[in-house]
């Protein structure tokens, strides 16, 4: 008697499109979360204010409290910053990011450079009172 030989069951197709698509969603998520809030300069600690807004890290002007402007962790000088600053409309603030242990004297220097070379609008930004 001559056995016969069953032919091999069809391998079922792998469905490989739902893989794909969560890993896609996946990589959208981190690039959009990676942009939301820029870095904040550790070497600045903001002075403690009982009405600030609770509000993400600005994208500031960080000034150190030896004076030294940074954006974007760059040095950067105030025009330089102002040339290269998105125009987001006429009265868009440009907010300050201050050391705490800068002296107010030259944060007001900085302020007038600011709107010397064409600020229109400058806000200093704290850090909320913990009550």
């Amino acid at each position: 008697m001559r056995k016969l030989q069953r032919p091999a069951a069809p391998r079922k197709a792998e469905n490989t499109i739902s893989l794909i698509n969560i890993v896609f969603l996946m990589l959208i998520f981190f690039l959009v979360a990676g942009q939301l809030a820029p870095p904040v300069d550790p070497a600045v600690s903001l002075p403690a204010s009982a009405d600030a807004d609770p509000v993400a890290p600005p994208d500031a002007l960080y000034i150190r409290a030896d004076g030294s402007l940074l954006y974007r962790g760059k040095p950067v000088s105030v025009d330089v910053f102002l040339a290269g600053r998105p125009q987001e409309g006429g009265d868009a603030p440009v907010l300050v990011a201050a050391d705490r242990a800068l002296p107010a004297r030259q944060l007001v220097e900085i302020v007038d450079r600011l709107y010397g070379a064409g600020a229109a609008n400058v806000r200093v930004v704290t850090a909320r009172q913990a009550s």
